[in-house]
This record gives C-alpha cells, structure tokens and sequence, in this order.
C-alpha cells in the first residue's frame, strides 16, 4: 500500500486532443512512473460529458518522493514534447495528496471521483464519516475493488513551477476527494449513488463538490 498519490484532471484544446494523448502514454506517464518511489501511473477518460474529461493518477510511495529533486528537476525542466502540450491544458486540477483512508489493492477499470472542498463543514468530521460510513463498507460490495479518501498538500498541489508557468489558465484546486475503484461502471456507479456521497458532503457543509466516472484507457507499473 502506498501512502501518496498524484491526481491530475483537465481537459485538451481539440486541435491537440490526439497528440497529448499520445505523449501520456509514450513519454509523460513513463517519465513519472520511472521517479523514485512512483508506484504506477494510469489514464482515465470521463464517461459522459462535462469539463474534465481526462483523468491521471498515480500511486506514489510516500509524500516526500514529491520532494526528490528528480521530480522537482522535471517540473521545472519540461521535455520539449512537455512544454508544447502544456499549452494545450484546459481547466487543469492537480492533488499532490495523501492517503487517508484506503481499503482493497486492486486498481479498478471504472473510477469515481468525488472532489470537494470543506466549506463551512469541520473537514474532520467529514473525514470520520467518508471512512466510518460512507467509503468503509463500499468495499465489501459486488464489483468495488478499491476506496480511498485523499488529501491535499495544496502548497505542493499548487507550486509555482515552469510547467505551471506554461499553462495558459490559473490551475483549480480540490482540497479532498473520495474515490471508489471497480470492476464495471454499474457497480461503480450503484455504489456512488447508494453510498450517498455527493448529498452527504453538501448535507456536511462541503463546497465545490463535483463527481466524475473514468473509465481507464491504460496504466503503467514500475
């Protein structure tokens, strides 16, 4: 089990769509995944409509493998590949997190995200209750594989970097989110709906609450 990881959502400008697809998978996720203590990496696309239609994440080690200066030299040395698709990032999300709440091991082929921010809810009690209530007993469910509840480092999430730099737009933020990993898009999806996770966070306070089912393109092991 690892007790970080990396989630970045956004979205491409269409005239770039094929290419930055192709540089995730030949260069940008190989890269990250060949850092010191990057577990895997993997590509989602959204199913169904809306902003963010693509998805990375990765497992990392530990939150300080965000420090080792491989990585820090790579944000700010960007490939040439790298700094031409920056420029095609739309409505870019990244979470440098750890990992609250995890339960399963095994990487699903449909996720759901549930990012949000506290708002005017005490973020320990929500945490207490996506672990205790809402995520724990997912788990046990036919076709849920994984569950995990992250948390930001929104300094490291948001560092100035020359990557950023490139960017053409300020990048969002997701302070916590809640996933739920599995096998079939129906059985990701009844237990989102069932578990109650998206009405729970707003009935707690929670802000910016905004859910997305991926379903992965590929994934990459150390």
């Amino acid at each position: 089990m690892t007790d970080a990881v990396m989630a970045v959502w956004g979205d491409t400008a269409p005239a770039g769509d094929a290419e930055f697809s192709e540089w995730y998978h030949r260069e940008h996720i190989p890269e990250r995944v060949g850092m010191p203590g990057w577990r895997n990496g993997r590509r989602y696309r959204k199913i169904g409509r809306g902003k963010h239609r693509y998805l990375a994440a990765y497992d990392v080690e530990r939150m300080a493998c965000f420090d080792d200066p491989a990585y820090r030299h790579a944000l700010d040395h960007p490939t040439e590949w790298t700094t031409r698709m920056m420029v095609h990032f739309r409505n870019f999300v990244r979470a440098t997190s750890r990992v609250r709440f995890s339960s399963g091991e095994v990487l699903g082929s449909v996720i759901a995200t549930v990012r949000y921010a506290p708002g005017t809810g005490d973020p320990e009690a929500i945490a207490r209750w996506l672990a205790g209530t809402a995520l724990h007993d997912l788990r046990n469910r036919e076709g849920v594989t994984r569950v995990q509840h992250w948390e930001a480092d929104m300094g490291r999430s948001l560092a100035k970097t020359s990557e950023q730099a490139i960017r053409k737009d300020k990048d969002g933020e997701a302070p916590f989110t809640a996933i739920i990993e599995g096998t079939d898009r129906a059985f990701v999806e009844a237990a989102l709906t069932e578990a109650g996770i998206v009405d729970g966070l707003l009935e707690r306070g929670a802000r910016d609450v905004d859910a997305g089912l991926y379903a992965m393109l590929f994934a990459l092991h150390e």
